[in-house]
């Protein structure tokens, strides 16, 4: 057989480096060919290979030499029967522990040992399919372990086991985290709650496994932050949640904890309480601080939760145990100080990160409004609560927030049914006449805060249409201020008639009262069409008519009755016009900008 001309390797004359390089590009220049023709071929055939165009299945595996396919069946159910080695390993463990041939606590050991080094296997082998059937194999062999060393052989104590439990959720986690396992990393967290909760139960020390369920929800939501596994922060975090509902609910049981758990310290289980709060809230915080992100679904179901289990479990066991509550009142309202501060920096942000201000702004309200009256009398914290509202009002009007005016109008709320105003103003219009008692000094200086905020919403509100938000707010403050002025003049004009104790008279001033607020909201409403005060004129005059029948009539005298049709009657006139000759317009739809 004559050798090809184009063969450089039959060239006798050729170096041989150069005939193996001439070789090379020969063979890459008819493989190129073929490739051509083939494109040609399947272009022939409608974009769609032909059967005899295919590499065959030897081929393809040829060309990936070392493939391994992590799906097919047969690598499945070899790892499974790996696992099945492994934990037959395990077994024989046990085997000779129960047997005496190797002693309890070195059994112990010598599992955990062996429970660890499949962990680090799975930390170094290259396979994602090994790593993850390892993982899972030392799993099953660690949790069930501690638990059965703990209950079954008293080998391990609360503390100990706790901190056992601890480590090996750190490092089972920390292996699916490296290697990218979330599905490991599910199966360990939920094996180490299940183990947790079981061991708290069985060994009735909850306040070691508490403080276990509050590691692994802070490690927990910091890792996923970093993987954006986001959901497996819940479970973590719900499990932290009950721990310490049933470790306040346990310490502030009436006449103390129940048998079996008189070691439970107050002291112990605030701090552990407050524990859960400042976790999650200073992560929450740090963590939109730094990003300058949005608030998210999981932040403010857990911000509530929180709120409850552990700043009301702690209030809870501080008001049982009769100690810590001014350390507690103190202590949170650092901590609404500090809320008011961190939203400062979002004060200027524009819509996408509004959330966060009002986040911050509510949690400090909450903790202000939580411990102000721990730790300071009522008469002091109702005016404080008075001059916040009142504060919070002005700045939202200022840098037009309208979360600052529902704030404002629950701080103001607060200070009122603290003072005593509404409670006062109630007993006014409905108690009877030796009753009737004359308004307390904090009451009169909230009525005050409370006409000034709606004063501020009336007069300084921004031109347009307005939302509900800014609507509502200005209309339950004008509420509460003319129920406490109508209140003071009720008391006022009892006192200058000297009425004693006669339920007639009373009567009659109360419906002067109503009917005089009735021709006094029109006004207003004349003067300022868009004051929502103009809404009660037709409320409180079905008011004053039904109280005409069913307290002045039967308990009136003619006198009484004279007074009460006069005045009831000059309203019923001058009250509609008023109103009709205000042209309120309707209201428009909100556009959302306050």
């Amino acid at each position: 057989m004559v050798p090809s001309l184009r063969d450089p390797s039959a060239n006798p004359m050729l170096p041989p480096s150069r005939r193996t390089l001439e070789a090379r590009i020969e063979d890459l220049t008819q493989a190129l060919d073929r490739l051509e023709a083939r494109v040609q071929r399947l272009e022939g055939y409608g974009g769609a290979p032909r059967p005899a165009d295919l590499a065959p299945p030897e081929a393809i595996h040829a060309t990936a030499p070392g493939r391994e396919e992590h799906g097919s069946l047969a690598s499945v159910l070899g790892m499974v029967g790996q696992v099945c080695l492994i934990l037959g390993g395990a077994f024989l463990l046990r085997t000779l522990t129960d047997g005496g041939t190797v002693a309890r606590p070195a059994g112990m050991a010598l599992g955990l040992a062996y429970a660890i080094t499949w962990a680090l296997v799975a930390w170094r082998t290259t396979s994602t399919l090994h790593a993850a059937f390892y993982g899972l194999a030392s799993i099953l062999i660690t949790y069930p372990l501690l638990w059965e060393s703990t209950t079954t052989f008293a080998i391990l104590r609360a503390p100990a086991a706790a901190l056992l439990l601890l480590l090996a959720a750190c490092l089972h986690i920390g292996v699916a985290w490296i290697r990218s396992l979330r599905t490991i990393a599910w199966v360990a967290i939920l094996s180490v709650l299940a183990a947790a909760f079981g061991l708290m139960v069985a060994t009735q020390s909850i306040e070691w496994f508490v403080a276990l369920f509050l590691a692994l929800g802070a490690g927990s939501l910091w890792l996923t932050y970093g993987r954006r596994w986001h959901a497996l922060r819940w479970p973590a975090a719900l499990a932290a949640d009950l721990a310490v509902l049933v470790l306040t609910v346990l310490a502030a049981w009436p006449g103390g904890p129940p048998e079996g758990y008189r070691g439970l310290s107050p002291e112990r289980s605030m701090a552990l309480a407050l524990g859960l709060v400042v976790i999650y809230l200073g992560s929450f915080a740090t963590r939109m601080l730094q990003r300058r992100r949005t608030l998210n679904t999981f932040e403010m179901v857990q911000t509530a939760l929180v709120l409850l289990a552990g700043f009301g479990g702690a209030l809870r066991v501080a008001l049982a145990s009769g100690s810590g509550a001014g350390l507690l009142g103190g202590g949170v309202l650092v901590a609404g100080i500090g809320c008011g501060a961190a939203a400062y920096p979002f004060l200027a942000d524009q819509e996408d990160l509004r959330a966060n201000f009002s986040f911050f702004t509510t949690l400090a309200l909450v903790f202000l409004l939580l411990g102000g009256p721990i730790v300071l009398p009522r008469a002091a914290f109702a005016l404080a609560a008075g001059f916040l509202g009142l504060a919070a009002t002005a700045l939202g009007l200022r840098f037009r927030r309208t979360v600052l005016v529902l704030h404002g109008t629950v701080s103001l709320t607060a200070g009122a049914l603290a003072s005593g105003l509404l409670a006062q103003a109630v007993a006014a219009f409905l108690g009877p006449a030796a009753g009737l008692a004359r308004p307390s000094a904090p009451a009169l200086a909230l009525l005050a805060f409370l006409a000034a905020a709606h004063a501020l919403l009336v007069t300084r509100r921004p031109a347009g249409p307005l939302s509900w938000r800014f609507r509502v707010p200005s209309l339950l403050l004008g509420m509460q201020a003319i129920l406490g002025l109508g209140a003071l003049a009720v008391w006022a004009l009892f006192r200058l008639t000297r009425g004693g104790a006669d339920p007639g008279l009373l009567a009659a001033i109360r419906t002067g009262a109503l009917s005089t607020a009735a021709i006094g909201l029109a006004a207003l409403g004349r003067r300022h069409p868009a004051s929502e005060l103009r809404w009660l004129v037709y409320p409180l005059l079905a008011l004053a008519a039904l109280k005409f029948l069913f307290e002045d009539l039967p308990g009136g005298r003619p006198l009484t009755w004279f007074l009460a049709f006069m005045v009831y009657g000059a309203a019923l006139i001058l009250a509609p016009r008023f109103l009709k000759a205000a042209h309120p317009k309707a209201d428009p739809p909100p556009p959302g900008n306050m």
